[in-house]
């Protein structure tokens, strides 16, 4: 789960990380969010959206896992998106950064992994809504 410990939302349920050389390069490129609701890339400043035939909301986030920048539906075909003092950048389905009520200077878990007691409380709370994926994804 990716949480906004500032504004106690959960920005992505059900997150992946692109590690290898060749997921990074792929990334959203010919898919969706059916299968996960955010693409995590570690160590990352700037992103493309080349070759995407989706649109995407991207938070950038600098070492002590607070957001340095925002892009709300970035089209595709941009060649270059950037936030000054990222290190890593969380792709969502367009609207997430809106539903999680995300701004810049909250603070980010990436790596939260709640326990089941933590997790009831925090999602029952109303405002607790997670991005939900925009469009069907097949697994090549």
């Amino acid at each position: 789960m990716i949480h906004n410990i500032t504004k106690k939302t959960v920005i992505a349920k059900n997150p992946v990380a692109a590690l290898t050389m060749y997921e990074r390069g792929r990334g959203m490129i010919a898919r969706d969010f059916r299968d996960f609701d955010a693409m995590v890339f570690n160590n990352c400043s700037c992103i493309h959206t080349m070759f995407m035939s989706i649109s995407i909301d991207v938070i950038f986030v600098d070492k002590g896992n607070q957001i340095c920048g925002l892009r709300k539906n970035l089209v595709p075909w941009i060649p270059f998106a950037r936030a000054p003092g990222a290190s890593a950048v969380v792709e969502l389905p367009v609207g997430a950064i809106e539903r999680a009520l995300c701004e810049k200077g909250d603070f980010l878990d990436l790596n939260a992994e709640l326990t089941e007691k933590a997790k009831e409380a925090l999602l029952s709370k109303e405002f607790a809504t997670a991005a939900h994926p925009a469009m069907p994804f097949k697994q090549n």
